[in-house]
């Protein structure tokens, strides 16, 4: 996820100009971590749609291939060591006698999160900066 300021440029098929889209726009609680996205459309004023709204939407315009690569996975690897292991008795059984028998430890497990691999061909990112003011630089 992007956490600072961003400004993104989607191509138009149509008429060639460009829409840009502001994440992180305001340093507002409602705005951080791209709650809220600013889409600057051409020959329009600015439009602000919530990111849920447009997960949503590109959820339920993808195909089965495209939700799954969407939708996060975590996948858990277990581990296991199996060893022998020999005890030499004092007491009781004969003395000097192995006992030998075979144990299987689990190791701590560790998840990974994986997401499927997406392409960002028509996205560019503008390098563009807000100064403290909140000007674009």
């Amino acid at each position: 996820m992007i956490d600072e300021y961003e400004k993104l440029v989607l191509p138009d098929e149509n008429s060639g100009k460009d829409i840009i889209v502001e994440v992180n726009y305001e340093d507002n609680p409602a705005t951080d971590q791209c709650k809220i996205l600013k889409l600057t459309l051409p020959d329009i004023k600015n439009v602000f749609i919530k990111k849920e709204y447009l997960m949503s939407l590109m959820f339920a315009i993808g195909n089965a291939e495209e939700q799954r690569k969407s939708i996060p996975q975590r996948i858990s690897h277990s581990r296991w060591y199996d060893t022998v292991v020999s005890v030499k008795a004092t007491k009781d059984i004969r003395k000097d006698e192995k006992i030998t028998f075979p144990i299987r430890i689990s190791l701590p497990a560790y998840e990974e999160e994986v997401l499927g691999q997406g392409k960002s061909d028509g996205i560019k990112k503008l390098k563009e900066k807000r100064s403290e003011a909140g000007l674009i630089i």
